[in-house]
This record gives C-alpha cells, structure tokens and sequence, in this order.
C-alpha cells in the first residue's frame, strides 16, 4: 500500500489493525525462544488474593479455569507474549524502513497504539474482561514526524484514543474537524507541549462473552476510581499502591477522595450522554449509596 501510494500527488491515511499480540501467542522463531521464561520475574500483582474487590474478579480465574495457575505456568505464556511484541517490533521497523526508502517519511505522521491491553499474568488474570487496571486502560502511545516531532521525547498528558484520535489525524491531513467530534487535538502535544488541560480521563466497559457487568472509570494524577453498577467500587491510591492491590473504597480515610471522584464520574457521565446515568444511579453515586 506503501509503495503504491508513494508517486500519489494527493495525501493519504492508512490503518493498520494487526490482531497480534492478542492471546494465545504462537510466534515463529526466532521470537518464540527470543525471552528465557526461566529469566522472566512475576508481575509485581502476582498473587492478588481479591480481598475486598468485586466478585467479578475472582470470577475471571474460575471462568478460564487459571485460578489455581502458579508463575511457572504463566512464565510460558509471558514469554510468547514478550516474544509476539518483539515480532511486531521487527514489523513496524520495516515500515518505518519503508517510509525512508520511499522519501515518504518527512511528511508521514505514524502513530503507535492499541485499543486495550492485556493481563497476561498480572493478578493472575488472562484477557481484559470486568477491570479497569493499569495493564488493561493505560495503554502504549508512540507517534514519529521528522521534523515535527523531536525524538524521544515524552509527554504525560491524558490521551483518549478514542476521541483524541480521529481529530489528531484530521487536523494533520488539513482537513475539517466535524463540529460533532469531541476530542482534543495531539499537535500540539507533538509540537512539545506538556498539558492539554485535562485533569483526569475516563473508561467504560459494557458486558462481554461472559455476562453483562458495566463498569465506568475515572482516574487522576494519583487516584482511580472504578464504580461498578453491580458491584463493590474499587478507589486505588497509585501514588502509594502502584499495581493496585489494595482497593480502597471503604476505607474512611478516603471518603472525601471518593466522594470528589464520583462527582466527576457523573458530570462525565451527563457530557458523554451515558445511558447508565439514570435517577437511581446518580443517587448511587452522589448519595454514597454504592458499596
């Protein structure tokens, strides 16, 4: 596709949607043997016993059948994972190769990113199903435009892909940005700014292949807040507890975190037109009549 647009007068956009390094990991070699399991050291939430967090969560081990799984037998499955990513690594370096070859990449604006993460080991969950941790929500964001962009570089702004990008890569194409879209623009971020305004970002999680649980997210420099509709709500001080093991919800200490974080939530909720705010969630939240 590269090579078929290089001599085009007119500009282009390409995505490309790999499913890699979605589980399960079977990648050839040399990348199959590329990370020794026996070097690999366990996630440092290895272990979580669950201890005051939703049900749900347990759940997900008993649901794959992984709850009883040691590190032995999860060193494995990290090392193919490890050993997927390095894969694509190798794949993403030919097309940047490519773009140089072809005098394209001056002008080429490359963005790196995923929709979701994965557990993969991490609390001894598998997938990305009914959580909202780190592993899952805070996802890799890497973008290279020589002479735009200065590399190596980092920013630590929140981004939503979601919104975020279809504006980003409008405005870099000189074209409108519908008056409907309600991201913010990257440019300037590229360009080496280091705020975009944003105090906090959100997420949401709907239901999967195993049963309906909602989920809504807020989080900030220091705390995270998930409410989940059918569940205990989970508050994490990242500061203090950086692999989320400890949920803080209950604790009277934190009643006044948790109350400004569901205010949030729910002014959130109000601008995305969030089906799931209705009389009786918004008493929930904002009556401190969740768990």
């Amino acid at each position: 596709m590269l090579r078929a647009r290089a001599g085009a007068a007119e500009p282009f956009f390409i995505r490309w949607n790999p499913p890699e390094p979605h589980l399960a990991n079977h990648p050839p070699e040399p990348y199959a043997s590329m990370h020794d399991p026996s070097e690999i050291e366990p996630w440092g939430s290895f272990g979580d016993d669950f201890q005051g967090k939703p049900y749900a969560q347990a759940q997900q081990l008993r649901t794959w059948n992984i709850e009883d799984w040691t590190w032995e037998q999860w060193a494995p499955v990290v090392s193919r994972y490890l050993g997927e990513i390095s894969l694509m690594d190798a794949q993403i370096g030919r097309v940047l190769a490519a773009l140089d070859e072809l005098g394209l990449a001056e002008d080429m604006l490359v963005i790196y990113t995923t929709d979701h993460g994965d557990m993969c080991g991490s609390h001894g969950m598998i997938d990305k199903h009914f959580i909202m941790y780190h592993d899952v929500v805070h996802v890799p964001f890497i973008a290279r435009r020589p002479g735009s962009i200065e590399a190596g570089t980092q920013c630590d702004a929140f981004v939503s892909n979601s919104i975020d990008l279809p504006v980003t890569s409008l405005q870099a194409a000189g074209v409108p940005v519908p008056e409907t879209f309600h991201g913010q623009s990257l440019l300037p971020l590229f360009a080496g700014g280091r705020e975009n305004g944003r105090p906090d970002i959100f997420a949401g999680y709907h239901g999967n292949q195993f049963g309906l649980f909602s989920q809504r997210m807020v989080r900030d420099r220091r705390w995270k807040y998930v409410w989940n509709a059918t569940a205990e709500d989970e508050l994490y001080d990242l500061e203090s507890d950086l692999w989320e093991l400890r949920n803080r919800a209950r604790g009277p200490s934190c009643a006044g975190e948790l109350s400004r974080l569901r205010q949030r939530l729910v002014d959130w909720m109000e601008c995305s037109n969030d089906r799931l705010l209705n009389g009786a969630t918004r008493r929930q939240l904002l009556e401190n009549r969740t768990l």
